[in-house]
């Protein structure tokens, strides 16, 4: 989970995508991840259209909206989607680094 994703951002250059809602970003996110909220993503998925060629790692509360997130990316033609299992929990369970 988190370490898988933590290897594709240091060695494919990936782009990290928070998709909770603002609040709980600010509560608490990876650092240099994007946050869009899943409720947008649809009307701001042009602001991804120039990380298309990099895998997208999708980040939630706990893996839920993750997976509707990556039905949309894959759709808008990422070639490399990967869902972070147990979402931010999992990522700080890990003792990976997380940002206010």
């Amino acid at each position: 989970g988190a370490l898988q994703a933590v290897q594709l951002l240091n060695r494919k250059d990936a782009v990290m995508i928070d998709v909770r809602e603002a609040a709980e970003f600010g509560a608490g996110h990876a650092p240099n991840a994007k946050n869009i909220p899943l409720a947008q993503l649809d009307k701001r998925i042009a602001e991804l259209e120039k990380f298309k060629n990099r895998p997208a790692v999708l980040v939630c509360q706990t893996g839920g909206r993750s997976h509707a997130a990556s039905a949309l990316l894959k759709k808008a033609g990422f070639a490399e989607v990967v869902i972070l299992a147990g979402g931010i929990g999992a990522w700080q369970q890990a003792n990976m680094p997380v940002e206010k």
